[in-house]
């Protein structure tokens, strides 16, 4: 059911006040959340926060406080964090360096030897949907600490052994994949086997 809202309208003419009584749109309400907001991915969220992720409160502690910084001041280094968190800085630096080996973070910056954080776009985002689709098919999708890589017999996608003794190009030994863009409706969980990537391309369960 709908709300009403009164608006008072005068006459400038005769003075004269009329009351005016008209719905109000609930697709037009903004919402009341005190501040800048965002959006975030459910199923990646509910993985890190899983028993098995290898993600402890502290890195979820550390990894919130990047990602609003993210949007606020373009991220945020492990001193920062510390300082923000109570946490001592070789804590935070630690965490953002296994947070970043797994793609949870990036490097948005580096001053000698500070290194400023961001959320991966794949989890968190303040942009609109087509910005967030186009910043995130620049980079590959996070994986999480606690997940082992899947062995042979795991893979539909294993690449084949290379013959014993035959001889690999430094070209093939310096391969890397490319990013992988994900599409605008196709939403993973990190939690169904098949859907983790390592940095080499590959899948990990």
């Amino acid at each position: 059911m709908r709300r009403t809202a009164r608006r008072k309208l005068v006459n400038t003419q005769t003075g004269e006040v009329h009351e005016l009584h008209e719905q109000e749109d609930p697709l037009r309400r903004s919402y009341n959340l005190g501040g800048r907001f965002g959006q975030f991915s459910f199923e990646r969220i509910m993985a890190m926060l899983g028993k098995e992720s290898g993600i402890t409160g502290d890195d979820l502690r550390v990894f919130f406080y990047c990602a609003i910084l993210t949007y606020e001041m373009g991220g945020a280094s492990a001193k920062e964090a510390a300082e923000h968190l109570g946490l001592t800085p070789q804590a935070t630096r630690r965490i953002a360096k296994k947070l970043a080996e797994n793609r949870i973070f990036l490097v948005a910056e580096t001053v000698g030897r500070t290194i400023k954080y961001r959320a991966s776009p794949h989890i968190v985002s303040s942009l609109t949907g087509e910005e967030q689709s186009q910043e995130a098919a620049a980079y590959h999708l996070p994986t999480l600490p606690g997940k082992k890589p899947a062995t042979s017999k795991d893979r539909d996608d294993v690449t084949p052994k290379p013959v014993p003794r035959a001889r690999r190009t430094a070209t093939a030994d310096k391969r890397t994949a490319a990013p992988e863009a994900e599409h605008a409706h196709d939403v993973r969980d990190l939690r169904r086997a098949g859907t983790l990537r390592g940095e080499d391309g590959s899948r990990a369960g």
